[in-house]
């Protein structure tokens, strides 16, 4: 979950994730390429990379034990999704993450993921390097919707491919603002905003009360 710091709510891992996806699902213009993979099937990874979680969790973000959020990756890791890319665009997050630091155990995993995604690609037309590519677009969505969920406005860039088959990288950088808006430059979506509403839950004996509450958001460019 993700305790707003602005005001007492939290956003649960599965809002966190449904936002992901509906950035993933706006991705591609005339500037920027969707990725080369089954669209419909890259969006579903984007929104379902932190399915583990379940719909109501307790684990905050950023003060969660290792070994709880370990847990979290393991059933990442064992989670078969039925298309290969759905499959490989979640593992590939789950490994990003794994990477940011050494342990015996998250190396363990690593190893476990490498070999999952290998058996994958068989059954997949693209290869590891059109995904490794995609991959820049999943953080960017995750990170995004990080940043929306948080609740504090602040200012970050992700490098992403800006063109198939390019080595170049193109810096994009979101605002998050009050009022749900988020600010992006430049634009890499195939509409001129995006636009809808996410839900969370008042702090306040949270979860064992759920006091849902309706928080709209607007993407625009800047």
């Amino acid at each position: 979950m993700f305790k707003s710091r602005t005001r007492p709510l939290v956003f649960p891992q599965y809002e966190h994730g449904r936002l992901s996806g509906t950035v993933a699902r706006a991705w591609g213009n005339d500037a920027f390429y969707p990725p080369a993979l089954d669209f419909d099937a890259f969006v579903a990874g984007v929104t379902l990379h932190d399915w583990g979680y379940g719909v109501i969790d307790n684990l905050p973000i950023g003060a969660a034990p290792e070994d709880a959020w370990l847990e979290i990756v393991r059933k990442g890791v064992e989670k078969r999704f039925d298309h290969p890319t759905t499959d490989i665009v979640v593992k590939l997050h789950i490994r990003r993450l794994l990477s940011f630091y050494s342990s015996p155990e998250r190396e363990a995993f690593i190893e476990q993921i490498d070999q999952r995604i290998a058996d994958r690609l068989r059954e997949s037309e693209a290869p590891l390097e059109v995904y490794q590519r995609a991959d820049k677009i999943t953080q960017f969505c995750d990170m995004l919707s990080f940043g929306f969920c948080f609740e504090s406005p602040g200012e970050l860039t992700y490098e992403v491919f800006q063109r198939q088959g390019s080595a170049e990288t193109t810096d994009i950088t979101f605002k998050i603002r009050p009022n749900g808006q988020v600010l992006v430059n430049p634009w890499p979506f195939s509409m001129p905003t995006i636009s809808g509403v996410t839900y969370a839950f008042k702090s306040q004996e949270y979860p064992e009360v759920l006091n849902p509450l309706i928080v709209p958001f607007t993407i625009r460019g800047v």
